[in-house]
């Protein structure tokens, strides 16, 4: 009997970590791992390592592009 495995997550998704002080977005792809019995987010850390992450640390991004009258503001020192 084959089971079929649920749909892969839709949409963008990015995973967060904190490398050296500094907040790094890091891009998920998200694979199927049968040993697991899910879909789990591998990003590249900021040393370049193909990583598994925690699924719920992982984080949709919204959808489409922030226009630029809508982007922050970054600060003049």
């Amino acid at each position: 009997m084959n089971t079929s495995k649920p749909r892969r997550p839709h949409g963008r998704w990015t995973y967060y970590i904190m490398y050296e002080d500094i907040l790094w977005p890091c891009p998920v792809r998200w694979e199927w791992e049968n040993s697991y019995g899910g879909w789990l987010p591998f990003y590249y850390s900021p040393t370049l390592e193909f990583v598994a992450g925690d699924p719920a640390k992982a984080t949709k991004l919204p959808a489409g592009r922030i226009s630029p009258a809508n982007r922050p503001k970054l600060p003049i020192l």
